[in-house]
């Protein structure tokens, strides 16, 4: 092998490694759901009068658990200061089991450096399959189950899915950036309230 070519293998070499490095908790976190047994149990809560633990989301197939943050403004400074704390809820969209758009979105991968304990909590989300369920709960602490209708991978600046439908449906959206330790596109999960 002459010195050219040497010198292009250890430059892809050292990039893969500062990639696998720099996105180790995503990956760390890919790992243990192939590998690992079922996924978390939600709260138990068969009918609407019984409480549950307030503002907080469940994806019992990925093993994800999030607290829902609330922000009163639509600025990036607020929306990242809420997610070092969990999930954020999409400021004027719907309220969980209400009509609307409830439109929730968290980080798949962000910076090693960065603050906060959610800072992949979303890093499964693309494994989410048609008809899996998704939990939530309202401030008050009642919990609304969701089933999962589609997923697509869309522009980081369509802002069509924050649409409230005009009431008519009860929808829960989930978003976070795609691929893996980019920003360049946004994969979301739509889901129906059921009822």
């Amino acid at each position: 092998m002459n010195q050219k070519y040497k010198i292009i293998f250890f430059a892809i070499c050292g990039t893969l490694v500062l990639f696998a490095v720099a996105n180790f908790p995503y990956l760390w976190k890919n790992f243990r759901y192939h590998t690992s047994g079922p996924g978390i149990a939600s709260p138990d809560s068969s009918s609407f009068s019984e409480k549950v633990e307030p503002n907080a989301l469940w994806l019992p197939s990925l093993n994800i658990q999030a607290p829902i943050k609330y922000v009163e403004e639509a600025s990036d400074d607020a929306f990242q200061e809420a997610l070092r704390a969990g999930v954020v809820h999409f400021p004027g969209t719907a309220l969980p089991g209400r009509p609307g758009n409830v439109y929730i979105f968290g980080h798949s991968s962000d910076n090693l450096w960065a603050k906060g304990d959610y800072k992949t909590v979303f890093a499964l989300l693309p494994q989410i399959k048609i008809d899996d369920l998704i939990e939530i709960s309202d401030p008050e602490g009642y919990k609304y189950v969701y089933k999962v209708k589609e997923t697509k991978v869309i522009a980081p600046n369509d802002a069509q899915y924050l649409d409230q439908k005009k009431n008519e449906y009860k929808l829960l959206t989930l978003q976070t950036s795609y691929p893996i330790g980019t920003a360049f596109k946004r994969f979301i999960v739509i889901a129906g309230l059921v009822e």
